[in-house]
């Protein structure tokens, strides 16, 4: 992809419209080994295609025996994708990699998701901690798990269960925290967005330039964590 110029803002007031999924490929379009990954897949796709034909004609028995048309099944982490014996498609294991479904985009592809050409994989859920009912609840808490005794009558255990959320809510906000959404967290990351463009061209160091050491690594420590799979949580937020 090309990036855009990180030093106009207004390059980037199209966030301001993107559902959870756009802002998940914003993300990854913008993933170096995505991008490398990608373009080693397309010369293997391209050579295939010369090689067997594109549909209608494609001869696709030929095309199935290839070994360039697979990777082990162990390179495949979804059970969703078509195993042939120990082996997988190639399309369908790159989309697993990344965690999406359908052929792989393009990282210059502006709107996959809203052209029908991407969907993601549903996440698996989130494993909580374990805390127990009559547990303080530390400050700043995000997620703790509830326990029901089954051999016992569950309504004043859910109404246990309510007041220890209560609590627990009422803890983060005496901090000012507030429950994760898609238009608080847009501002943070249209500046992540900004910055792995500076990146891209080389010129990481000029948008760091007027920001103070401690704000350059969080910025890039936030860029690294959303990279390396973060981008995936933005899936699991209020639409």
């Amino acid at each position: 992809m090309i990036p855009r110029n990180w030093r106009k803002a207004e390059e980037y007031d199209f966030c301001d419209r993107l559902t959870r999924e756009q802002w998940a490929w914003e993300f990854l379009r913008r993933h170096p080994e995505y991008q490398r990954q990608w373009h080693e897949f397309m010369d293997t796709w391209r050579a295939l295609e010369a090689e067997y034909g594109r549909p209608p004609n494609r001869d696709f028995c030929a095309w199935k025996n290839d070994p360039r048309a697979w990777v082990p099944a162990a390179e495949c982490p979804d059970g969703e994708c078509r195993v042939d014996g120990e082996k997988v498609l190639i399309e369908c294991a790159m989309g697993a990699r990344w965690g999406f479904h359908k052929f792989p985009p393009d990282p210059a592809d502006d709107d996959p998701v809203g052209a029908g050409r991407l969907s993601w994989r549903p996440r698996a859920p989130h494993p909580l901690p374990e805390v127990e009912q009559d547990e303080d609840l530390p400050q700043g808490l995000e997620e703790i798990a509830l326990k029901f005794d089954l051999s016992m009558p569950l309504k004043p255990q859910f109404e246990q269960a309510r007041r220890q959320l209560q609590k627990a809510l009422a803890a983060r906000r005496r901090q000012g925290l507030q429950p994760k959404r898609i238009s608080r967290l847009a501002p943070a990351w249209k500046r992540l967005l900004r910055y792995l463009d500076a990146q891209a061209v080389g010129e990481a160091q000029a948008f760091c330039a007027e920001l103070a050491s401690e704000e350059c690594r969080a910025l890039a420590t936030a860029v690294e964590r959303m990279l390396a799979g973060g981008y995936l949580e933005i899936l699991d937020l209020p639409p």
